[in-house]
């Protein structure tokens, strides 16, 4: 089975039932990202945009376009957190680690995760760095974040504040990571 990774303008229309005139008005009003073929013009749409799209717009997401949701990225250099990546592959996720902020940015552009793990023990206040980027920038309104902290961390409502959507503390282990996981996710 290929996986989907673009729509067209009536693919599109056609999860929404809705005319593909419409769909073309969201792509012109930039309520819906999408790019042009060179020649026709012809519109596509990646995927990961359209179900963006839906969960800002409180449309339902096809079961066949949610796998889109299943993609983290995993920002940590602890050992112990790294580790969590296997349990979270193994849960059917797809993962990808990176391990200082310039990694976790250009891995945040071109993965396009649906759900950012977020190691708040990495060097100096890079974490807040981080999670003032996703927050700042709407390309990543929808990536859901979630803060893994030491437990009783004075900062933990810092980060809530700072735009976490949840902080977990640093030694819970692999099956409340993945229930949590599967929270934000609304899985």
């Amino acid at each position: 089975m290929s996986e989907v990774n673009v729509l067209t303008t009536g693919e599109a229309a056609r999860y929404c039932g809705v005319n593909f005139r419409t769909v073309i008005r969201w792509i012109e009003r930039g309520q819906l990202k999408a790019y042009k073929l060179p020649g026709r013009g012809d519109h596509r749409i990646c995927v990961e945009d359209f179900v963006s799209f839906l969960r800002d717009n409180a449309m339902p997401v096809p079961a066949e376009l949610a796998a889109a949701s299943r993609k983290v990225l995993l920002v940590s250099g602890a050992p112990e957190l790294v580790a969590s990546r296997q349990a979270l592959q193994q849960a059917g996720f797809e993962v990808d680690l990176a391990t200082d902020s310039f990694s976790a940015g250009a891995l945040l552009v071109s993965g396009k995760p649906a759900l950012l793990v977020l190691d708040a023990n990495l060097a100096g206040i890079e974490g807040f760095q981080i999670l003032d980027m996703v927050r700042s920038r709407s390309e990543f309104s929808s990536v859901a974040t979630l803060v893994v902290a030491p437990e009783g961390e004075a900062d933990q409502q810092r980060w809530v504040t700072a735009g976490a959507d949840a902080v977990v503390p640093a030694n819970c282990d692999r099956n409340a990571l993945l229930a949590r996981v599967n929270l934000l996710l609304d899985l």
